[in-house]
């Protein structure tokens, strides 16, 4: 009797929970919503480089700790560039923060990491207990600040997490106090971010997110001038598509592309919006392999689409970079980051941008252990094109 009643009191649970979530997108239309803005599309870079460059490094490579993972990276506005990553013990554990390291102009190494953040400092700010932090992703403000937006979890695991932010003045040197998002209805909790922000012309920020709590779906937030949520829009409906990674195709179309956690063999999901993100079709597979693993990728400026995949249907020994020239129907792989043995290897979790001379950085966590940093040109990318 005691097992029947601790059931039903469970199933009872999942179908509140499962009715917030379907009235999620009414309760945040009741709040004020951006302007319908247009994407912002990259203009053509300055840098016009004729031979292939590519160059191979680390961001951490002595990372001070056994475990690192979930890295994003930013130009900072001297043109160097800014990374952070999560890393401890182990994934999960108490001793967790984030970590950053800077690449100055010029230099050719990156700086010894230091800690940003972590479950302390996100603890005494928001008075709640923070048991560990998870990944994060920088974007730039519309007046030039950086934010951080991370993840943090309090009890249990990535499913009951949540989405914190903190801002920099002074482009990355020190940080305001933390503080925390609402961003679900449901005890706002089983909200997580991975993926680049993508910008509109009034200003406002589009950031891809993700829940895993009870289903896994992928959804989009609007955040205002204060870096706050001021609408969301589900992305998928599924149970199987997170990890969203929005390319922008023109002021109002932009595809949507996610890691898939369903029965194996996976592919690449895909989705489209055609209202500069309100509404989106039905995810699809696509022809490239996801072995359950994270994507990252970009718009260049003559239109072709840039991703970076674990292009295997088991295990991320394999990171490779695909291209496509119609707006992400058909792909081609061009290049191969890393090839190594199954089981012994882990290239996962790839974070790729632009800089603001045309050159391509992409981080990726390297077996657990490091931060890879890549930096590649146009002309390295169509080199390898078969």
């Amino acid at each position: 009797m005691i097992i029947d009643s601790y059931s039903s009191i469970l199933k009872l649970a999942a179908y509140v929970l499962l009715l917030l979530a379907a009235v999620a997108p009414v309760v945040y239309r009741n709040l004020p919503q951006v302007a319908q803005a247009e994407f912002v599309i990259e203009r053509e870079s300055q840098l016009k480089e004729s031979q292939p460059n590519m160059t191979l490094g680390y961001a951490c490579e002595d990372c001070l700790v056994p475990a690192v993972h979930g890295a994003s990276i930013i130009e900072k506005l001297d043109g160097g560039l800014l990374a952070t990553w999560f890393g401890g013990s182990r994934e999960g554990g108490k001793d967790v923060v984030l970590w950053g390291a800077d690449l100055s102009p010029g230099n050719k190494g990156w700086s010894t990491p230091r800690r940003i953040v972590g479950p302390a400092e996100t603890r005494a700010a928001l008075g709640r207990y923070i048991k560990t932090v998870g990944n994060s992703v920088l974007v730039r403000g519309a007046q030039n600040e950086l934010w951080l937006y991370y993840v943090t979890v309090s009890v249990g695991g990535w499913a009951g997490s949540s989405l914190n932010a903190i801002r920099s003045l002074d482009d990355g040197k020190s940080w305001d106090a933390p503080r925390r998002l609402i961003s679900s209805p449901f005890f706002n909790i089983s909200t997580l971010n991975k993926s680049a922000a993508i910008h509109y012309s009034d200003g406002s920020i589009g950031l891809p997110v993700y829940h895993e709590f009870i289903g896994k779906f992928s959804e989009l937030l609007y955040l205002d001038s204060r870096g706050q949520v001021s609408d969301k829009t589900r992305i998928t409906q599924g149970r199987l598509a997170i990890q969203p990674l929005l390319l922008p195709l023109a002021p109002q179309q932009a595809i949507a592309l996610m890691r898939d956690t369903g029965p194996r063999p996976g592919r690449v999901l895909a989705s489209r919006s055609d209202d500069a993100g309100q509404h989106w079709t039905k995810e699809e597979k696509l022809t490239l392999p996801n072995p359950d693993s994270a994507v990252a990728g970009l718009r260049r400026p003559n239109g072709s689409l840039l991703l970076v995949f674990n292009d295997t249907e088991s295990g991320r020994h394999s990171l490779a970079l695909a291209m496509s020239r119609d707006d992400g129907r058909s792909w081609q792989t061009v290049r191969h980051f890393e090839q190594a043995v199954e089981g012994k290897n882990e290239f996962s979790y790839p974070y790729l941008i632009r800089s603001s001379n045309g050159s391509m950085h992409l981080l990726y966590t390297w077996n657990r252990k490091r931060i890879r940093h890549i930096s590649f040109n146009d002309s390295w990318v169509d080199g390898g094109r078969p």
